[in-house]
């Protein structure tokens, strides 16, 4: 009996010692696999840093970099050193971004990290990539093709990295809180960037006070900062975006994402938010004077309210009411602080129209803004006999758009030598008949020009006429493939509402894009927001599908 009691007590005491480590053994395991998920969920979000400092650091750097021209291409620039301001850093940067994207995701890849998204639109953008590449390799100029232009360093390593980016985002934003986290970072820049606009709006600019100007100098340089101007006219807003025309482009681009959030959040506290942003964005692209910039946005913002009364969004019109409050309060606001040079402005839009069809000598800007409101020709070139259909053509329609006409037979004439591969990336000024008499009906003759003032020109001057091809095809797929998503789905996630500012925002920059150019204070973010409206279709495609 004693034996078999002992025999008892010493299973009883095995099973115990058996449960005790069965119900040990899951802890440790929890522990090992909460490590494990934290480190995954660390990696994966990796990526999202140079994403982030991509949109929401680049845009913002204004830093002197001084180079000396190159002499074979002395004769290209107006001074034997380049002063770069905007453009140096932030493609060094955006190089960087991209750089860091790349080692991040080949690092996830050998830790087991499979990308399981696909789109056909990856196919299109390899062609462009490629023909991008070879554009360079066969480039007359290495140097300009690879590097970019003085004061534009927009060569092929930063088309390059603009690609990465897009890829990256589509990639790597695989959750609304990703897309949230990223239009969060940029919201803070876009306001920084807005009260620096506003302010130089007013004649209270940053970069003109002592402190402005010894933080964007080196040490070196300092003591130019008594003598450091930057000669834009009164009521014209540049930011931190070099160009007036930049900052149109950017806030056409953006404010039809906030306007969008603000129509369709459910959420007070956002809807204020997004209410504030978009009235801030609104009056900065005022302060651009970019007309183009202007008709851009309020045709993606109709394109807005026409696709949600179709789609039969409730509550839709007391937003728009408020929305339309701010518009007109805040033009009324800045009109009447310029002594009315805003609504004069707007108000040319009717007359360079009228004038054009009538006699095509419009004198006005569309689009850029010049310190010359009005075009002439001082010298106008002696007619010919052997005048050609280019010359004429100059003749009669040169000075439409601020001399953008000039600008653009120009290109068109010299289109037919790129139709393949272009001369290379941003290699445009080198091609360009700057001595040309004809310049006389540019809207500033003495100027240099180094762009043709429209992105899908210099696409194909600088790239080729297949690079260019490929990039519309790409953002026909897209378009296309968007629409299809949002008359599906319903409108009442995060999703579908990113989804719809996300597509509208990009819409509105390349339909701006025929009045501007490509460059390195904007187009990072073009890019970053085409990858994030690809990453959010993704989204909302799949929740659709549930």
């Amino acid at each position: 009996m004693v034996r078999k009691d002992n025999q008892r007590k010493d299973s009883h005491a095995l099973r115990e010692t058996s449960h005790r480590r069965a119900r040990y053994r899951p802890a440790h395991h929890k522990k090992t696999d909460l490590k494990k998920d934290r480190t995954r969920v660390l990696l994966s979000n990796l990526p999202m840093i140079p994403l982030l400092i991509a949109i929401g650091i680049v845009p913002l750097v204004v830093f002197l970099h001084v180079m000396l021209v190159p002499p074979e291409y002395r004769h290209f620039w107006v001074s034997d050193y380049v002063f770069d301001f905007f453009s140096y850093y932030k493609a060094r940067i955006v190089i960087a971004c991209a750089s860091f994207v790349v080692v991040a995701a080949i690092v996830l890849y050998f830790l087991g990290w499979r990308p399981h998204k696909k789109s056909a639109l990856l196919i299109p953008l390899a062609v462009y990539a490629a023909m991008l590449v070879v554009s360079t390799i066969a480039s007359k100029h290495p140097l300009i093709a690879l590097g970019g232009f003085f004061d534009r360093a927009e060569g092929m390593w930063v088309l390059l990295a603009y690609i990465v980016l897009m890829v990256g985002t589509y990639l790597f934003v695989s959750d609304v809180v990703h897309a949230w986290r990223i239009l969060a970072v940029w919201a803070a820049a876009l306001c920084v960037i807005c009260v620096l606009g506003l302010f130089q709006f007013f004649s209270l600019d940053f970069f003109s006070s002592m402190f402005g100007r010894l933080l964007i100098l080196p040490t070196q340089y300092r003591q130019i900062a008594p003598l450091l101007h930057f000669n834009f006219p009164r009521y014209i807003i540049y930011s931190t975006l070099f160009n007036p025309n930049n900052v149109a482009s950017m806030m056409a681009m953006v404010f039809p994402i906030a306007a969008a959030c603000f129509i369709l959040t459910r959420s007070l506290k956002r809807q204020v938010a997004f209410g504030i942003l978009a009235g801030l964005l609104y009056l900065t692209l005022l302060g651009s004077n970019g007309r183009a910039g202007w008709v851009a946005a309020l045709v993606a913002l109709l394109l807005i309210v026409v696709f949600l009364i179709w789609r039969g969004v409730a509550a839709l019109w007391k937003r728009l009411g408020i929305l339309a409050l701010v518009i007109v309060v805040g033009f009324g606001s800045l009109n009447y602080f310029s002594g009315s040079a805003l609504g004069k402005r707007a108000g040319s839009l009717l007359v360079d129209m009228e004038k054009t069809l009538e006699s095509g000598t419009s004198q006005n800007d569309a689009g850029e803004t010049s310190s010359q409101p009005d075009t002439h020709v001082d010298e106008e070139p002696v007619m010919n006999a052997q005048e050609g259909l280019a010359e004429q053509l100059i003749r009669k329609y040169g000075t439409v758009v601020s001399g953008r006409g000039y600008t653009w037979i120009r290109s068109l004439q010299m289109s037919d030598d790129t139709i393949l591969l272009g001369h290379g990336p941003d290699t445009f000024a080198l091609y360009f008949p700057n001595t040309d008499p004809y310049k006389a009906y540019y809207n500033e003759p003495q100027t240099f020009i180094d762009k043709p003032h429209n992105m899908y020109l210099q696409s194909w001057l600088n790239l080729g006429g297949i690079a260019t091809l490929a990039f519309l095809v790409m953002v026909i797929m897209h378009c296309v493939h968007t629409f299809k998503i949002l008359k599906q789905a319903k409108p009442t996630s995060d999703q579908y509402m990113l989804a719809l500012g996300l597509f509208f925002g990009w819409f509105a920059y390349l339909l701006a894009a025929f009045f501007y150019d490509s460059a390195v204070s904007v187009a990072p973010s073009f890019w970053i927001v085409f990858g994030l409206s690809m990453a959010m279709n993704k989204m909302l495609e799949a929740k659709n599908s549930r």
